[in-house]
């Protein structure tokens, strides 16, 4: 009898343990979204070309936590889950170098509060991949979702573009990929932090999106345009806000909560987004820009409550 009650008293410890560690994981995840929110006002100021402003985020934060990465010291990977690990991290890499390239560029063609809103379409893309690749059912609550979602989408789109030339419809295209290539980068850091710890996971995918954006750059020419102090000044800033901390604070996250837990919370970017945006940028929505947002939050929040139904 004193046996079943020790490990009784022992597991509620547990559990109790565990709902503080997720407690203190949402609250990681939600200074995360306020920094991570901060970043698209930094780009629309600086004005420059998309893979050229991503390179130097990138390059800017693999910089600053190279000695953090030296001084913590965080334990290496068994030498079975090297290989598995160095492959997620290469694809981690690259997919956020792609999400943040195209990010970027879409800023410079609409507004910060749609691009930030279609690029946190990532849960709705996280769900379509597991039904088509993964054979994953999906319940009617993500079907719903995913219309709502579609349809916001869609109202928001043809709000801000008047033809298939405008500039407009070019940034909500590149956001929608973003936003595609974002999902991509969930479900990979999903994986790969089971197998490396956090602030060396982001200092990884930093110096390899840095790589790989200047790789592409070169091949485009997208570098060679110039630079003013200021423009730098700004994006290290950007770079020490959003990438350093809001991101070392999301993937410490992802490696704690689920991945459908983490994009809900993600979604909160588009409200800091659209409120900072009224007041730096002047970037008023209009009625119909409103709906659409508001409806492509519900079917998002929808396709959230879906996985968590799943789950359970």
């Amino acid at each position: 009898m004193e046996n079943v009650l020790i490990r009784q008293a022992e597991r509620i410890h547990m559990r109790t343990e565990q709902s503080s560690l997720d407690k203190k994981a949402l609250f990681r995840v939600g200074i995360g979204v306020l920094l991570l929110g901060t970043g698209p006002m930094f780009v629309k100021f600086v004005k420059a070309n998309g893979a050229l402003v991503a390179f130097y985020r990138l390059l800017f934060a693999s910089v600053m936590l190279t000695l953090p990465v030296l001084i913590r010291g965080e334990t290496q990977v068994s030498t079975e889950e090297k290989g598995k690990s160095v492959l997620w991290v290469i694809l981690g890499g690259g997919a956020f170098a792609i999400n943040i390239g195209l990010w970027c560029s879409a800023l410079n063609y609409t507004s910060a509060s749609i691009v930030t809103l279609l690029d946190n379409t990532a849960p709705v893309w996280v769900g379509i991949f597991g039904w088509l690749v993964l054979g994953k059912k999906q319940n009617q609550f993500y079907w719903w979702g995913l219309g709502l979602t579609l349809a916001g989408s869609i109202l928001l789109v043809g709000s801000s573009s008047a033809s298939l030339n405008n500039q407009q419809f070019i940034g909500n295209m590149l956001s929608v990929a973003s936003g595609i290539s974002y999902a991509a980068y969930i479900l990979i850091t999903q994986n790969a932090r089971k197998r490396v710890p956090s602030l060396r996971y982001s200092w990884l995918v930093s110096s390899i999106g840095a790589v790989l954006l200047f790789v592409f750059g070169l091949a485009t020419g997208s570098l060679k345009q110039i630079l003013s102090i200021q423009d730098f000044f700004l994006i290290f800033l950007m770079s020490l806000s959003s990438q350093v901390f809001g991101w070392y604070l999301v993937n410490d996250s992802l490696g704690k909560l689920p991945a459908a837990a983490v994009s809900a919370a993600l979604v909160g970017q588009s409200l800091v987004v659209t409120i900072l945006g009224i007041f730096i940028l002047q970037e008023i929505p209009s009625n119909l820009q409103i709906a659409g947002g508001i409806t492509c939050l519900i079917g998002i929040v929808v396709v959230q409550s879906s996985f968590k139904n799943a789950e359970n």
